[in-house]
């Protein structure tokens, strides 16, 4: 069975081809030679890897994922170096529809939206180039995108051709070999290992461990019970019956809120003191947020975007600038890596001037575009039509609108 009909299954049923239910974990793609109690063991193993897919790693990652999701992209044939030289491909072209409707389980959006999660997670994505077939024959077309799950694969490489094959494992099945070709490679650059990407979520095991352990104490400290609010403290000894007659009288008095600023009236020596948190204690309180800052930096994701906003006086300010931060300095790099990575393996199939690209994400950028493209019609600068090339529209038909609009003569 082909991994086309594999993928169809295991997308469509959550079975294997052999009828077998899916399992619950990837196999992995090799071993670490760690132990599993030591700290980051587990950065070379794509299924651990994928399991650290929570807590503040999800709320970065998402982010990412979800605004790289909502890009669309431009696809033009390239015949200069100057905007108004790129020619637009239109919407029928099949490069257009490939990745306008991957397959019939994936939309453009879950594509992009997987795709980055498994970069960010693991630092390599695989793609599947499922081709079409007419009258039962296979051609050299495009026919679907299909994701393949970075634990199945393994890069086997070549000395001549950088790549003989990759290897995929579907869980349950023998291994099948599949040709460079058939298989778009996309990964995040690794100085360490040039067939395997290296994601952000790797290079700081040990922060995501010393975070994951934070939140393991957090939750034995409530299993284990919540702290007295106040201690009476007294040199008497005081029997069982009298310390519950005491406890019900100030649950009594001062529970609830209409009851706390009630003052407290003591007598035979009892004194009340608050239960206050040690200088480590509040240290350690103090680490978990500084370990959600360091995930939110490893990954580039101002805490805006993932929903800590400490200041609301500031407002859209705040929004703004997090989006202008998160967009140019962490977005746009991804979409232009992807983009050249998908020029080179897959537009180039369509023709050796086709080029897939993003244009500018940030909202800084677009508004002064905006003006610049306001001011160069104002002056003659440049045509209607070129700038309509240049955002991805179709140019007027009217030749008058290939002519620069000059401003009248004083």
């Amino acid at each position: 069975m082909t991994l086309w009909n594999r993928l169809r299954t295991w997308w469509k049923t959550g079975t294997n081809a052999s009828g077998t239910a899916r399992p619950s974990a990837f196999r992995p793609t090799g071993s670490t030679g760690l132990s599993a109690t030591a700290a980051g063991w587990w950065r070379d193993d794509p299924i651990e890897q994928l399991r650290n897919y929570q807590s503040w790693v999800y709320a970065a990652v998402n982010a990412i994922a979800q605004e790289v999701a909502r890009q669309r992209p431009y696809f033009y044939v390239n015949t200069g170096q100057a905007e108004h030289e790129q020619t637009p491909l239109p919407h029928t072209h099949p490069l257009v529809r490939l990745l306008d409707r991957p397959n019939p389980w994936l939309t453009p959006w879950e594509l992009w939206y997987l795709t980055v999660l498994y970069l960010e997670l693991t630092g390599n994505c695989y793609w599947y180039i499922a081709p079409v077939a007419v009258h039962g024959r296979t051609t050299d077309l495009s026919g679907e995108l299909w994701i393949v799950p970075v634990p199945w694969v393994r890069v086997i490489p070549d000395a001549r051709h950088y790549v003989a094959a990759y290897e995929v494992t579907v869980p349950g099945q023998a291994p099948d070999y599949y040709l460079p070709d058939d298989i778009v490679h996309l990964k995040y650059p690794n100085p360490l290992d040039p067939h395997y990407g290296l994601s952000p979520l790797q290079a700081n095991a040990l922060t995501i461990d010393a975070h994951t352990e934070l939140l393991k104490s957090r939750f034995q400290t409530f299993q284990a019970g919540p702290r007295p609010g106040v201690v009476l403290q007294t040199e008497q000894t005081l029997s069982d019956a009298v310390v519950h007659r005491l406890e019900e009288k100030l649950l009594s008095r001062f529970g609830g809120r209409e009851n706390w600023h009630r003052p407290l009236v003591l007598e035979q020596g009892l004194r009340a003191s608050p239960w206050t948190l040690t200088p480590a204690e509040m240290d350690y309180l103090n680490s978990s947020r500084m370990t959600r800052e360091e995930i939110f930096a490893l990954f580039r994701v101002p805490p805006p975007i993932a929903g800590v906003v400490e200041n609301l006086g500031l407002g859209a300010d705040i929004w703004f600038g997090a989006r202008v931060m998160f967009c140019e300095g962490t977005v746009q790099p991804k979409l232009d890596l992807i983009g050249q990575a998908l020029t080179r393996d897959l537009a180039r199939r369509y023709g050796a001037d086709v080029v897939i690209a993003f244009p500018d994400c940030s909202p800084r950028n677009q508004e002064q575009r905006r003006k610049d493209d306001e001011l160069d019609a104002r002056w003659g600068l440049r045509t209607y039509n070129e700038i309509r090339r240049s955002r991805g529209l179709q140019p007027y038909p009217d030749p008058r609108f290939d002519q620069p609009l000059l401003p009248p003569s004083r």
